[in-house]
């Protein structure tokens, strides 16, 4: 039965189908004007860390309702109740964040199984002691309260959304290497903007090897030789100071270098990183139209209290902090209308260049997935989602 539904009515069905679980309709993918005064994008996704974990006790947060409430505890062993509390230490042990794990921190939605899971370092919490220049950003830049990772796992799956709208299915870090995914079947955002003729670079801050690499670009055989994917965080200071930024561009860190803030890396290093790297776009001439948009692309097993909404049979995943950093962005502790997740960023681009959906590209994912092993999510597809209207473009974080 199945084979009788082309790619093009299932794509059409499963958009519908998606929205409707929010309750509003498929959104046109058509391409769509830019309309804002942004010219430069800049992304830079850092390594695990969950909303709550690093600001859901600042004072902002608190005073916005977005924090955890008072009195919240996690429950442990034998009926006992556990707070979180603050950690001193800037290096920490690495909580447990695969799919059965995730799933049973997120229980349901009740998200209760962060100490059962972790135990102490699973619910411990940072403050501006030790986040200084992140929390010295509320009074600068905004930072989005209902952002969340795109699936209920680990790096590389949510990194495949950031870059495609999609994991194809794909739950476990088990799926990588130079050149593994076929660009021909499976389109990503870098496809979309050479096509539209948009300049773009992927700045990597150090270098991994390729079972470590969080520049997942690579993977996909069309951008794997690609110089564009290579350049370095010099090049990147260079081209800010030079006015040679592209108008949109990713910064990846190096997790065997410990520059991306993955546990047991110590937190103020990449925080530094990512202080250097926006000190370089205000000195720019882009910074007047620029938005520097730092995230996380999971939670890294951390806790949360805010239940995911769930968009399809694979996500979204737990709440992670998302800064948008722009003369443009309102500041503070905001909300977009809608909830938002990697594949927002995917929209962001698309609108702010007038660019297609990859879901009205990516005809791939119907039958044929999911991919990966070891998922457990009923063999559902995975379109690119950001062919739902019911995800937010983030356009509403800003002023424009």
């Amino acid at each position: 039965m199945q084979d009788a539904i082309t790619r093009k009515t299932f794509l059409e069905r499963a958009a519908v189908a998606g929205a409707a679980l929010a309750g509003v309709p498929a959104i046109d993918v058509r391409s769509r004007k830019p309309r804002s005064p942004i010219r430069h994008v800049v992304i830079s996704c850092q390594e695990n860390r969950s909303f709550d974990h690093y600001f859901g006790y600042a004072r902002e947060v608190q005073a916005a309702g977005f924090g955890p409430p008072s009195g919240y505890t996690q429950p442990g062993a034998g009926g006992a109740r556990h707070a979180p509390f603050e950690l001193k230490a800037l290096s920490t042990p690495d909580p447990p964040h695969f799919w059965p794990v995730v799933h049973a921190q997120v229980d349901g939605g009740k998200m209760d199984g962060f100490y059962r899971s972790s135990g102490p370092t699973g619910i411990g919490y940072y403050t501006a002691k030790e986040l200084p220049f992140y929390y010295g950003l509320f009074a600068e830049a905004g930072l989005c309260a209902n952002y969340f990772c795109s699936v209920l796992g680990p790096t590389w799956p949510n990194r495949f959304y950031l870059m495609s709208g999609t994991s194809g299915g794909i739950t476990t870090d088990g799926v990588f290497g130079n050149g593994v995914f076929d660009s021909k079947k499976w389109p990503i955002i870098l496809d979309l903007l050479d096509e539209a003729h948009v300049s773009w670079k992927i700045y990597n801050a150090g270098t991994d090897p390729i079972f470590d690499t969080d520049n997942v670009a690579v993977f996909w055989s069309r951008w794997t030789h690609d110089s564009r994917t290579h350049a370095t965080k010099q090049e990147y200071l260079d081209d800010c100071a030079h006015g040679k930024l592209p108008q949109v561009s990713w910064i990846v860190p190096s997790f065997s270098q410990q520059l991306d803030e993955h546990p047991p890396a110590n937190v103020s290093v990449g925080m530094e990183l990512q202080k250097e790297l926006i000190a370089a776009l205000r000195k720019s001439t882009a910074w007047k139209t620029s938005a520097f948009l730092l995230t996380y692309d999971e939670h890294g097993g951390y806790f949360d209290h805010v239940p995911p909404p769930k968009v399809d049979a694979y996500g979204l995943g737990v709440r992670v902090p998302l800064w948008v950093v722009s003369p443009h962005a309102r500041k503070g502790v905001v909300k977009s209308a809608k909830p938002a997740d990697h594949t927002s960023m995917l929209k962001f681009v698309e609108r702010v260049f007038g660019l297609p959906t990859l879901a009205s590209r990516n005809h791939g994912f119907d039958s044929s997935t999911p991919t990966g092993a070891n998922y457990e999510a009923g063999g559902a597809p995975a379109p690119p989602r950001d062919g739902l209207a019911s995800l937010s473009d983030l356009f509403d974080l800003f002023t424009f």
